[in-house]
């Protein structure tokens, strides 16, 4: 089978690897538009997540199968993108903290939460008056380093295109390929091929910090978590988001964003630190929080994988092998992520 894939984010990229280890025949187009989100993302997977700390959706499934892909991807392609790594938890109130225990407390969650006397090695970076939880089935994905080394495969393969599709070119690029598969994440939303779709598109925001004390710091082995997130990137740098804008002006960092962030900063550090980069992106996320996978109703032989949202470094392994094997075996789309569920024919 011969496909064609626009968009080579962590969706695009995924999804590539997965039918070509099945013996696709796969090419790639990507212009490198602005606003990739996964350019910018910390590629965060949390299994206990919101203010109610629940365990993230079919989390059981999805996790063996996003480090088995993440591990076997640095293989292949000789790079480092995987890291197992906790997250310490700031519980700000005794509601909270309440809550916290009775979580704990729950033989499901036994393996995945517990209760901590101290920040762990965020201790003296965060500020005193916490209490503080564990979160230890958590890890994060380097998906710069991952897009990034896939593309230099797939261009010294001469697989990948460097060109933006336009909707009304893809009449043409169909005609010589099995499926074209949409894989653009955000701009789905104005894909004629899949219109009326629940888009809930969000721009996002980080900051990137560089602790003052850098010798105090270059050891944190764990991501820290109340309002923001701060995840430990190497070399003494931290990323630190992220925000959620409904509604923007532009594609661009914005002043307005940096100040939201560095508030809730203000409320979780003690320690001071500079900002040493601004970073903006925009997720693809749906109103039900699952992803658009299917065929079009328009073109018979046009597919989406898209919709991946905050959660893309979980969801995307494990759902880019259950649509490989749909496109290249036949097998039943799971009806919680089918885009027909959407979909009419009015």
């Amino acid at each position: 089978m011969k496909l064609l894939l626009i968009g080579q984010g962590i969706a695009g990229t995924l999804l590539a690897w997965s039918l070509r280890r099945r013996g696709a025949r796969v090419h790639i187009a990507d212009g490198s538009l602005p606003g990739n989100s996964s350019q910018v993302a910390a590629g965060i997977i949390n299994s206990v997540t919101g203010k109610r700390f629940v365990k993230s959706w079919r989390f059981e499934e999805f996790f063996p199968a996003a480090k088995s892909a993440y591990q076997l991807l640095e293989k292949e392609l000789d790079i480092s993108i995987w890291l197992e790594q906790p997250i310490v938890r700031l519980l700000a109130t005794a509601e909270e903290a309440n809550d916290w225990s009775a979580r704990c407390a729950l033989p499901d969650y036994a393996d995945y939460l517990s209760e901590s006397g101290d920040a762990g090695d965020w201790a003296g970076l965060a500020k005193p008056g916490f209490r503080f939880g564990k979160i230890h089935r958590a890890a994060r994905v380097n998906f710069p380093v991952l897009t990034s080394a896939f593309r230099q495969k797939a261009i010294s393969e001469e697989i990948f295109f460097e060109k933006n599709v336009g909707y009304e070119e893809v009449e043409k690029w169909a005609a010589d390929y099995d499926a074209v598969v949409f894989c653009e994440g955000w701009r789905g939303q104005e894909n004629p091929f899949f219109p009326n779709l629940p888009w809930q598109i969000a721009k996002g925001e980080a900051l990137l910090l560089r602790f003052q004390e850098e010798k105090s710091v270059r050891q944190i082995g764990q991501m820290l978590k109340k309002t923001m997130t701060l995840v430990p990137q190497g070399d003494g740098v931290f990323w630190a988001g992220g925000s959620y804008q409904w509604h923007f002006p532009d594609l661009l960092p914005s002043e307005g964003e940096k100040n939201f962030i560095l508030h809730h900063l203000t409320e979780m550090l003690a320690a001071p630190f500079e900002i040493v980069g601004h970073v903006a992106g925009v997720r693809p996320t749906v109103k039900d929080r699952r992803p658009f996978i299917g065929q079009s109703l328009v073109r018979p032989n046009v597919f989406i994988f898209n919709g991946l949202g905050t959660k893309g470094a979980l969801l995307g392994p494990f759902w880019a092998e259950h649509f490989a094997e749909h496109l290249l075996s036949g097998k039943l789309l799971d009806e919680e992520v089918d885009v027909r569920r959407f979909i009419s024919k009015n």
